[in-house]
């Protein structure tokens, strides 16, 4: 009896120590990262009272006949069991999700403490604690590269408040961008002659991509002109060796034309010869034959050569007054008509040898000595027919993408040296600040009159039909503006002391190739002074579907900013070669759809925030954030041979195995939830089930000491 005494008293102290084990999970069920204690029991060495045998002969085998003496404590294990997340407002707040413990140190990093509570603060000195006082292990960002070497030993996370990081200096500028390639734009500028409006010299705008001041396309340059020769002859059909006036039109005859004309040979104040000539087309059948007989004609009436007729080499028929007549004689054309002149194209480009519809011109030695017809073209295109005389003689210029001699021009500056090669008596020049073609008067004694503009182009000839008129001695007349399509953008870049400045980009469109059907368009890098920029300006190339094909090298500016920085290299990327990916030319509306540099200011930390795998990561003032320290993680074989050391930490023992560090989410380690704090994961519920269980044990418990007292009282009492 004696026995199941001392059995009954073992229960009671086991029973109170799983009270014990459940007592203190029931205290720690808000305690964070808490890891609830489970106890299991093993029975005492029990008493042999009688020995097992085997089976003999005829006897059969007797098991062994023990009595138990008892029960004991066989273990106390801590269940490392996933514990709830709870959401905190806390930015440093942290919860390991799966397995792994944070480290954390008080003596920098000679002993290591392991927990799983992760409400972490900074300190005054910025480094990142527990509540006690212990500071979080990792690994540092370097300053200058900004990464995080996680096969370096670990260290004391310390990210100091007044943080602050220098500047980037800009290196490189991406832009993306539509230039538009349309007929209409908006957003245009004056157009180049031979320099711009800051006086720098460049290259002249091709006149085949201008404009007018409304926006819309000269579009010259869709066909190119050839002036007649005296051997082109005049076209029936519309089909073989046309001839065209200087406004395109093609001129059709048939075959019984008839040209006619009356010249007066003005002898004297009294005496007048009078030629009538009329011409049957068989006599006009090339400008050469209508010149030649024109003139035997007048000869034939006058009985001496007095007025010639000759074609130009700009396509025209020419009348001069001859030597024969003397200073005091004239020649009066007049009456010019036509018949089988279909739309009367013919005698329109005529009419002007006799000064207009139903006029008449007269020549003389002391005045006017010639008169032109307009010009004849072989190939319609774009010309422009000027007089400098009041429209006694012309001069035709034509549009041509390889000028060879003064009536071909290309470039806006072309066409102003053609027409100084002619004029005489004034100069032509271009306003740089507005685009104009501004003709000046020199001439001291007298006034000139420009005549009337002809060109096959209507929005050509409105632009530079405003040169007609009086021109006064020292006085200028000028053309509309001419306008180019550009687009302007900027973007702001910094130096190497972190200071803004901006960089402007104009792209200017200059020049289309019919052969090729490229458009060409400049670009030019601009800075306010005192910067000053060098290789500033490149040629971009798009085909007819608007895809860039070409780009000029070197793509790099060099700016000298003149503060004391060194001069800064900044490469230039406008999409690549064969794709729409950045520059291109849609008829669309100019605009800047992206722009980018990779420059930033100095920056002092404003803010962190911790991602899930355990990078605390610094939001500066200047917009940039980067790495500044990883938190580390370590792993252990035996969890539950961690020795605890109280407020919620462990520390490494011979059985929990040597800890394993490296970063959440590698090695079988779990990852971090930030803003979140992992809960203890004690369940009540059990708790209290296992409370009862443990209670009612002790209860029997007691019941078997009680019960073995009665007895030995009941044997005491045999006495009596």
């Amino acid at each position: 009896m004696l026995r199941s005494l001392w059995s009954g008293v073992s229960g009671l102290k086991a029973e109170q120590e799983a009270m014990d084990v459940v007592g203190n999970n029931v205290a720690n069920v808000n305690t964070i990262g808490f890891k609830k204690g489970r106890i299991t029991f093993v029975d005492v060495l029990s008493q042999t009272m009688a020995a097992a045998t085997g089976p003999e002969g005829d006897i059969g085998g007797k098991n062994a006949a023990q009595i138990g003496l008892g029960v004991t404590v066989g273990a106390i294990n801590n269940i490392f069991s996933q514990g709830s997340l709870q959401s905190t407002s806390k930015i440093t707040d942290l919860a390991i999700q799966g397995d792994g413990f944070f480290i954390v140190s008080d003596d920098g990093g000679k002993t290591y403490r392991y927990t799983r509570a992760g409400d972490f603060s900074f300190d005054a000195k910025g480094n990142l604690v527990n509540p006690e006082g212990f500071i979080v292990q990792g690994w540092m960002a370097n300053d200058e590269t900004h990464k995080i070497n996680t096969a370096a030993s670990i260290e004391n996370i310390v990210v100091p408040q007044d943080k602050t990081v220098p500047a980037g200096e800009t290196k490189n500028i991406t832009i993306k961008a539509n230039l538009n390639g349309g007929d209409k734009i908006e957003e245009m500028a004056p157009a180049h002659g031979d320099v711009d409006s800051d006086g720098k010299k460049v290259e002249p705008d091709d006149m085949a991509v201008l404009f007018d001041v409304n926006g819309e396309a000269l579009n010259l340059g869709k066909e190119l002109a050839t002036f007649a020769d005296a051997n082109s002859s005049f076209s029936i059909t519309k089909t073989n060796n046309g001839i065209y006036d200087v406004n395109g039109n093609q001129i059709n005859l048939s075959s019984n034309a008839t040209l006619s004309m009356v010249i007066k040979y003005n002898i004297s104040p009294s005496t007048t010869s009078t030629a009538y000539i009329t011409l049957s087309y068989s006599k006009f059948s090339t400008l050469g034959n209508l010149a030649s007989n024109l003139t035997k004609q007048a000869s034939a009436a006058f009985g001496s050569q007095v007025i010639k007729f000759y074609t130009t080499s700009d396509g025209e028929i020419k009348a001069s007054i001859t030597a024969n007549a003397t200073s005091t004689q004239t020649i009066t054309i007049g009456g010019i008509n036509t018949t089988g002149d279909l739309n009367s194209y013919f005698k329109h480009a005529l009419i002007n040898l006799e000064g207009g519809e139903g006029q008449t011109a007269t020549l003389s030695r002391n005045g006017t000595q010639s008169r032109t017809s307009l010009t004849f073209l072989s190939k319609p295109g774009d010309v422009i027919a000027l007089s400098y005389d009041n429209g006694a003689n012309y001069y035709s210029y034509i549009y041509s993408t390889n000028p060879q001699n003064s009536s071909e021009f290309r470039t806006l500056q072309d066409l102003v040296n053609d027409i100084n090669s002619d004029i005489g008596w004034g100069t032509a020049t271009i306003d740089p600040q507005t685009g104009e073609i501004v003709i000046k008067n020199n001439d001291p004694n007298n006034n000139h009159t420009i005549g009337k503009v002809y060109s096959n182009n209507i929005k050509f000839a409105t632009i530079m039909g405003t040169l007609s008129g009086l021109v006064n001695s020292g006085s200028t007349v000028t053309s509309q503006p001419f306008e180019a399509a550009v687009h302007v953008t900027s973007i702001d870049v910094y130096d190497s002391l972190g200071n803004k400045h901006t960089v402007t980009f104009t792209f200017r469109k200059t020049g289309y190739d019919k052969s090729t059907g490229y458009t060409t368009w400049t670009w030019t890098a601009s800075v306010p002074q005192p910067g000053v920029v060098s290789n500033d300006s490149g040629i971009v190339k798009f085909d007819q579907t608007g895809k860039l094909v070409y780009l000029s090298s070197p793509l790099a500016i060099t700016v000298d900013w003149k503060n004391g920085t060194a001069k800064q290299v900044i490469n230039l990327h406008f999409g690549d070669i064969g794709t729409f990916d950045g520059l291109t030319q849609f008829s669309l509306p100019s605009q800047t759809t992206a722009q980018s540099q990779d420059g930033y200011p100095g920056g002092s930390l404003q803010r962190i925030m911790i991602n899930q795998d355990g990078v605390i990561i610094g939001i500066f003032s200047n917009g940039k954030s980067y790495p500044l320290a990883q938190v580390a993680l370590a792993k252990f074989a035996n969890n539950e041979g961690l020795m605890k050391e109280g407020e919620s930490m462990y520390s490494e023992t011979a059985n929990s195995g040597a800890p394993l560090i490296g970063t959440a989410g590698t090695g079988g380690r779990g990852t971090f939830a930030p803003s979140h704090l992992e809960m203890s994961n004690v369940d009540l519920a059990q708790s209290f089930t296992n409370m009862i269980i443990y209670e009612r044990a002790f209860q029997a418990n007691s019941r078997s000491i009680t019960t073995s007292d009665q007895m030995i009282q009941e044997l005491l009492n045999l006495k009596r």
